[in-house]
């Protein structure tokens, strides 16, 4: 959300702050869309026919959630590792990453901003001092940009209705941060009008302690666009499914043979009918080209993962002998939209990185490291021929640093750790040799 900075250079006040929740509470009706999508509950699941008797299966085919949870794997199914320049140690920080888990919150980051389009992440300190992160909920969550060049980040919203026990609502929550305080604003009732304020304190960070993360410039999902698409191929398989139950209970006519209703029902049930000179019989039901239907479902199953940029798994062609190059040319839009999705992760992860550094170096846990001296290095989850990776790095060894050679292993975790490891080992091994010459 982009507002002018003169509007809050007095500061955050419960009018503006009320203000700022009602423009974003807009965007409530896209965001339960694009969640129902991929929980399953499509456009489909509402339809009604105006008869009774008439078939309506509603058949959901979740190409949504496929979309989301494919790319999510593919970019974050392998954790994120980080590395820096020499001379500067970042074993702090990767230390308490690994204590809270940190590739689980970068894997749900990742499927909230693919589901939403953005996600956020609030960054804050524990009982016990030590830095944490926690992924919030994109629906009731935003930041506040300056209109300036850099679209610089003034605040950081986080709100919420509370509940008790049965589930009815007692007031409301809204905890606002800057780049050195956290305010929290309250009210006892369910309005996010007139809140007061109950609490301010430092948070040490530095800087604004929540981080955005974006899946592309637009701020849209990786399905978003796609829904009329997914709509329509629900529609065709339901319909399949419907004219399938129909043709089943087809209108019996008969000519030269007068039944009543009893007889009927026996008819139904017994299924014997007895012939008459002259008297015919026969099911009215429509034609169904079961051709044509594939052809339509296959094309429409088509543009959703061309569009989509993901592949189709299942595809027959992934089972057959391909090469490393062919594969990859058969995933380079796949690897496209990836790598735009990667741009914007790495700008947040960063940025994330750098508040755990202001925050650790100002307890004297570490040194400070600038952020340009670390890099982010994401391995893609695909199957690996490690026989063929080991031939290359063999072949490249002496041309490129052992560090860079290891980081292409894939059951290396950290590259410079197994590379220090790996020369102490070398020591080790010649010092045993010369003792034992």
């Amino acid at each position: 959300m982009i507002i002018d900075e003169e509007i809050v250079k007095d500061g955050m006040t419960d009018v503006i702050l009320a203000k700022l929740i009602a423009r974003h509470s807009l965007e409530q009706a896209r965001f339960e869309r694009l969640y129902n999508y991929y929980m399953g509950n499509h456009a489909i699941c509402s339809r009604r026919r105006s008869s009774e008797s008439v078939a309506n299966n509603k058949i959901v085919c979740n190409h949504a959630k496929y979309i989301v949870d494919i790319a999510k794997s593919y970019l974050v199914g392998n954790p994120v590792s980080y590395t820096c320049s020499d001379g500067y140690d970042i074993e702090a920080v990767k230390n308490s990453f690994c204590v809270q888990d940190m590739p689980s919150i970068d894997a749900e980051l990742e499927k909230l901003m693919s589901i939403y389009g953005r996600a956020y992440e609030l960054v804050y300190a524990d009982e016990e001092s030590l830095p944490r992160s926690a992924a919030l909920p994109t629906e009731n969550t935003f930041i506040v940009y300056g209109a300036g060049v850099g679209e610089i980040p003034l605040y950081g919203i986080h709100y919420y209705k509370k509940r008790d026990i049965d589930g009815c609502v007692t007031g409301v929550c809204c905890i606002v941060c800057d780049d050195s305080t956290i305010y929290t604003y309250e009210n006892d009732a369910d309005s996010f009008l007139h809140m007061r304020l109950a609490d301010k304190r430092p948070h040490y960070f530095g800087k604004l302690p929540m981080v955005e993360y974006r899946n592309n410039e637009e701020r849209q999902g990786d399905f978003e666009q796609l829904i009329p698409l997914i709509d329509a191929y629900n529609i065709l398989e339901s319909d399949r499914v419907n004219d399938k139950e129909q043709f089943v209970d087809a209108f019996l006519f008969l000519t030269g043979i007068d039944l009543d209703s009893e007889q009927a029902k026996k008819l139904r049930e017994e299924r014997i009918l007895m012939g008459y000179d002259g008297a015919e019989a026969q099911y009215l039901a429509k034609v169904m080209s079961e051709s044509d239907v594939e052809v339509l479902k296959d094309s429409l199953k088509t543009d959703i993962h061309h569009f989509s940029m993901i592949p189709d798994l299942s595809d027959q062609t992934f089972g057959t002998n391909l090469s490393g190059v062919a594969i990859k040319y058969k995933l380079m839009g796949f690897e496209q939209h990836v790598r735009n999705k990667e741009r914007y992760f790495t700008k947040s992860l960063k940025k994330r990185f750098e508040l755990y550094t202001n925050f650790l170096s100002l307890k004297g846990a570490m040194e400070y490291v600038p952020i340009h001296r670390i890099d982010v290095v994401f391995t893609r989850n695909l199957p690996v021929n490690e026989l063929e990776v080991s031939q290359m790095v063999r072949n490249l060894a002496g041309i490129a640093t052992s560090e860079t050679l290891l980081s292409q292993l894939s059951f290396v975790g950290d590259a410079k750790e197994e590379a220090q490891l790996a020369a102490k080992e070398r020591m080790l091994d010649e010092k045993m040799r010369v003792n034992e010459e």
